[in-house]
């Protein structure tokens, strides 16, 4: 009796315990979302939703639902999102909470739209729409019209988005919400801007700004004042600019934050600069480079000498601009040498060597210019890989890099074309003057021109060359490859019925158009001879050989195409060419896959097994007939490296990891089978170890052939295209077949297959790639098919 009476309060007590500390959980899982604790917060939420279920709280175990699924979205994760969405979507259905089914559904289709799955999001979003004017909501049927309008912004449906937008706009102001009308001032503004109806864009941002000062919010006061000045820039009306710039510049300057106070007075210093008063640009930057060189702040100096240089040159002051440019190079070298590598001023010094190439070019120097070019080239290598130059003081971190690797001059440049017998067409991207393109003849004679992106016909407009290449794989029918900066096409050019659009960007006609037609009178006839192409680092991703012009020609059957890292680098690989192993012909095929996180932060998971690459890997090994063939896990990274020392070539039917994420430290990884601590994959990090190594530890092989790249859910940059195989040159290998995507299973295996029945006859590796692409060309049109690999290095 006395058990009865007593049990149900205990149990009551325990039931309300438990809720108390769920819902504790809860508001914790949510606030450190708040302030970016995105793991943190995830544990809290797992527990509270723990404690919700064994209680059957449907309302708790329904919120905690969607903050998870708010939290995994937030980090990127949208398919775990899109789960927790569903599964609160089923509890909210049975429970008939309409105002929360109507956010969830929301919610999933912002989730399938960021996985471009656009048809999905907008059956979600319509469904959201639909309920909510079911049960009379106007603030979220605000935020809903707001996102059915970017929906249709991304579609190219900018005056459909318009009219939604307004439509938010009326819907927000109905509900009294300020936060709902300044997201759809936000949209408004960006539409038109988009557009180019700068005028529109001001007005709307304009009524931004008038309810920031109501709300005295002075940072996003000063935000809209950007936004304002970069409009009236785009106008073309400087003095409209200059005078919103002051306006920003004094609410820093009353802001105590020095950070602000800067920003706001490069900004001002580049309205003048625009406006073409340089005077009055040239004295705001002196002031940050005299607080710089006070406070001894040699990254902020640096930046600051960046942008007084380039005020002086279009001043029309060559000489100071280069005296000013060269104290900046003197910068960048001082934190080398005191802090190695590292990334805080590595944009910095990239557009320090460009601006440098303009001040040469400007005094009509070019082969001076080229000159810098190389030397930016030699820059970039050696901070990715984070080696230090002979010529440099020892600095903290850095590894000497090899001593063939130098500032090349025009009389080195003109040796080695010499000696390559090859043409060397070498690009640098400029930002406001398009691209420098310098072609070296094989008799060392070297011709400059300069490409100007607005004034070529591009077949399609484009706004940058980093564009156009970023939508090379969505173009090519990639999978997993949606680009979302690629261009979008206005409703007048989407697609037919046919699902093609006769203005349908086409970035291999663009490319070629821009980079290849100016400077076609200087390549060679004989479409054996070698043209190698030096791109600049974001360029790396371009398939030269699958360029075609409007006749539909491919470059690849124009030339013998080869790619290097640097002109200089190439003295380095002829110079191992000759020190390279006579041994076995050693072959990798799906090895057991290592664990790899897809992005920064995410669960590591194992690769997705390469059945094909294996046959692929059988197939080879009996064509070389050799017994060196490592599959499974039989290809640890130590079995591998030790018989890639005396190995005469390496084929490697595995992952190369190319994304530009720095998952392994250096950007570019190989995958092989882990074992025991070792994870498996031999990085670009780990293969640089490998030049201190023993003369006879070193590798030897003349030939290292990769056949699948892995990017995770990063876009090909060029860094782990230029890390993997910089580093590979840098140790010893003098020659490398790399593919900058995974091309589809059969066509790549033949290609291999042809590829070395080609070398057998010829002995020629440049050769034996252009006539094995030919071939599969022939039996697979498509680029994708046959156009993804690149020979870097020597070609024989």
């Amino acid at each position: 009796m006395n058990l009865c009476l007593i049990t149900p309060p205990v149990l009551a007590q325990t039931q309300d315990n438990i809720e108390f500390n769920a819902d504790k959980l809860l508001g914790l899982g949510i606030r450190q979302h708040q302030t970016g604790q995105f793991e943190e917060s995830l544990k809290s939420l797992q527990q509270a939703l723990r404690l919700y279920q064994e209680i059957g709280s449907r309302t708790g175990e329904t919120n905690t639902l969607l903050s998870l699924g708010e939290t995994y979205f937030t980090v990127g994760q949208y398919l775990r999102a899109i789960a927790f969405y569903q599964q609160t979507l089923e509890i909210v259905r049975s429970i008939g909470d309409q105002a929360t089914e109507a956010k969830t559904l929301d919610n999933l289709g912002t989730a399938y739209f960021y996985l471009g799955d656009e048809k999905q999001a907008k059956e979600f979003r319509t469904a959201a729409e639909t309920l909510r004017k079911e049960i009379g909501n106007p603030k979220r049927e605000a935020a809903f019209l707001g996102n059915v309008g970017i929906t249709s912004e991304s579609e190219g449906e900018y005056q459909d988005a318009i009219a939604l937008y307004q439509e938010q706009l009326a819907a927000a102001r109905e509900s009294g919400n300020i936060e709902a009308v300044g997201d759809a001032l936000n949209n408004l503004a960006a539409a038109y801007r988009t557009l180019g109806q700068y005028p529109q864009a001001i007005e709307f941002y304009q009524q931004q700004l008038v309810i920031a000062r109501k709300a005295k919010d002075a940072t996003q006061e000063a935000y809209f004042l950007n936004n304002i000045a970069e409009s009236y820039e785009l106008l073309g009306q400087y003095p409209q600019a200059i005078e919103v710039r002051r306006e920003q510049l004094a609410i820093a300057s009353k802001s105590g934050d020095p950070a602000k106070e800067l920003l706001a007075l490069n900004n001002l210093a580049k309205s003048y600069q625009n406006a073409g008063q340089f005077e009055s640009a040239i004295a705001l930057y002196q002031q940050p480079l005299e607080k710089a060189i006070k406070a001894g702040d040699r990254l902020a100096e640096g930046k600051a000498l960046n942008n007084l240089g380039f005020a002086l040159l279009k001043s029309g002051k060559p000489e100071e601009a280069k005296t000013t440019l060269d104290n900046a190079i003197k910068a960048w070298e001082a934190i080398r040498a005191k802090l190695g590598s590292g990334n805080n001023y590595i944009d910095a010094q990239t557009a320090t060597y460009q601006r440098l190439q303009q001040v040469l070019i400007a005094q009509n120097q070019p082969v001076a210019a080229l000159e810098m070019a190389e030397q930016g080239r030699i820059r970039t290598i050696v901070d990715l890989l984070r080696l230090r130059l002979d010529s440099e003081p020892v600095g903290n971190n850095l590894k000497p890099a090899p001593k063939k690797l130098v500032y090349p001059t025009i009389a080195d440049i003109q040796k080695i074309a010499k000696e390559e017998k090859a043409t060397f067409v070498e690009y640098s991207i400029v930002p406001d003057e398009g691209v420098y393109a310098w072609v070296i003849q094989p008799t060392g004679e070297v011709t400059f021109r300069r490409i100007e992106i607005s004034a070529k016909n591009t077949i399609y407009p484009i706004t940058s060359v980093e564009d156009v290449i970023s939508s090379i794989p969505e173009s090519l029918g990639l999978k997993g490859k949606k680009v979302e900066n690629s261009p979008k096409l206005p409703s007048s050019q989407k697609p037919n019925s046919e699902g093609k659009s006769a203005l349908e960007p086409k970035p291999l006609l663009q490319l070629h158009q821009l980079l290849i037609k100016p400077i076609a009178d200087l390549l060679p006839k004989d479409p054996t001879a070698r043209v190698i192409f030096i791109p600049q680092k974001e360029m790396f991703p371009i398939p030269f050989a699958a360029l075609v012009d409007i006749y539909g020609n491919y470059l690849i059957q124009k030339h013998t195409i080869l790619t290097s890292p640097s002109i200089q680098l190439l003295a380095l690989t002829r110079q191992q060419r000759s020190k390279t192993a006579g041994g076995n012909r050693l072959v990798v095929g799906n090895p057991v896959m290592p664990r790899i996180a897809a992005a920064p932060g995410e669960t590591p998971k194992a690769l997705p097994p390469l059945l094909s690459a294996e046959q692929e890997a059988i197939e080879i090994a009996k064509q070389f007939n050799t017994k060196d063939l490592f599959i499974g896990n039989k290809a640890t990274k130590a079995a591998v490296l030790e018989k890639m020392r005396k190995a005469k070539s390496v084929h490697l039917a595995t992952y190369g990891i190319l994304d530009d994420f720095k998952r392994q430290g250096i950007p570019g990884a190989i995958a092989l089978a882990p074992f025991g601590s070792d994870s498996g994959l031999l990085t670009t990090a780990e293969i640089l170890e490998l030049y201190a190594q023993p003369k006879g530890q070193r590798l030897r092989p003349e030939l290292v052939v990769l056949s699948v790249a892995e990017t995770g859910k990063g876009r090909t940059n060029g860094d782990g295209i230029l890390g993997l195989s910089a580093s590979l040159m840098t140790v010893g290998v003098p020659t490398l077949i790399m593919p900058m995507w995974s091309a589809p299973d059969a066509p790549t295996n033949a290609l291999m297959s042809e590829f070395y029945k080609q070398l057998k006859q010829k002995n020629d590796k440049a050769e034996a790639l252009r006539n094995a692409m030919l071939k599969i060309k022939q039996q697979n049109p498509h680029p994708k098919d046959w156009a993804a690999f690149t020979l870097i290095g020597e070609p024989k």
